[in-house]
């Protein structure tokens, strides 16, 4: 027999009460420097700790380095020349770095510095402890937030509300950020104890600037599996809607543990809640949101700008 899960410990959200930086953050980081033999190396204040992601498959290397003249623990993430097999993947890395080092937001991992190297393209990034998949980090066991009693609906409101707050900021500059997905989404926890920690985007690997109709043109379908938009083809024109259909299924898979594409949903077609799983969400707008999300047609989804208004996003109920 099911029983009540006990109400939950309301939080503050920190982000409300803060502005958005509009202009990148000043830090004193110098990433490389020229050698006495007139090359472009690592400075050597960044001392590599260890490694967090290095695959032979992939061109990314993600280090953990300490800044030796603060003391401070940073993000080397290193695109291997060695690796970058085409024009096609070389443009993708300067882009990479062209669209992460012009944002800054609370909702998105800050950039401090880059530099090209003989062996690779380079990118200082802010560290967050635990630097790993964002459901890892945040619910231990991958636990989804229905069975949960100690953080259920107010924290994956303010979640939801971290995510699409750095989604608005890439649009309103018309980024596409096309991967959005939880390993992609980091948690800062070095809040005070009566707010929820913070959650910021990172990783613009595949990130692209729409053009002045809204629009930007891919080569490839590319992203991960499960949230990839219909429109994600080989040549297609996308826009800002891409991200909020990868939202919706981001969202789907925190509430109760899988996508609707388990229930063998397809696009376009009524997306399948049941009860028994949804119950906890009842009356809190989250099911809705969802559904405007995942529509078919992009310029039928709700914009991340009026997804900030929907009732989903209230913190009364």
């Amino acid at each position: 027999m099911e029983t009540e899960a006990p109400q939950e410990e309301v939080k503050l959200k920190r982000i409300r009460s803060l502005p958005s930086p509009e202009k990148p953050i000043q830090a004193n980081h110098c990433l490389c420097l020229t050698s006495a033999e007139g090359k472009t190396i690592l400075n050597p204040r960044y001392e590599i700790l260890s490694t967090i992601y290095d695959q032979p498959a992939s061109p990314s290397r993600v280090l953990l380095v300490k800044d030796t003249e603060t003391d401070s623990l940073v993000i080397l993430k290193q695109l291997l020349k060695c690796k970058i097999l085409s024009q096609a993947q070389r443009v993708s890395a300067v882009r990479e770095i062209e669209i992460h080092q012009s944002v800054s937001h609370l909702n998105i991992v800050t950039f401090y510095d880059s530099g090209e190297t003989e062996e690779a393209y380079n990118m200082l990034l802010e560290y967050l402890p635990g630097y790993t998949y964002f459901t890892d980090k945040i619910e231990v066991n991958n636990k989804p937030f229905n069975l949960k009693s100690d953080g259920g609906v107010q924290k994956l409101k303010s979640f939801s509300y971290d995510v699409i707050q750095g989604l608005e900021y890439l649009h309103s500059h018309g980024i596409i950020h096309l991967d959005l997905k939880p390993g992609n989404l980091l948690l800062y926890t070095d809040v005070d104890e009566n707010e929820y920690p913070l959650v910021k985007i990172c990783d613009f690997g595949l990130s692209r600037r729409a053009d002045a109709t809204g629009y930007a043109i891919i080569e490839k379908k590319c992203g991960t599996d499960k949230y990839v938009p219909p429109e994600v083809t080989d040549g297609a024109m996308i826009s800002v809607a891409a991200d909020m259909w990868s939202l919706g299924l981001l969202l789907h898979n925190l509430a109760v543990g899988y996508t609707p594409h388990a229930m063998k949903w397809s696009p376009g077609k009524p997306i399948p809640f049941h009860n028994r799983h949804w119950r906890k969400y009842e009356g809190t707008g989250l099911k809705e949101f969802i559904e405007a999300c995942l529509r078919l047609n992009p310029e039928e989804r709700i914009a991340s700008r009026d997804a900030l208004l929907h009732p989903w996003l209230s913190f009364n109920q």
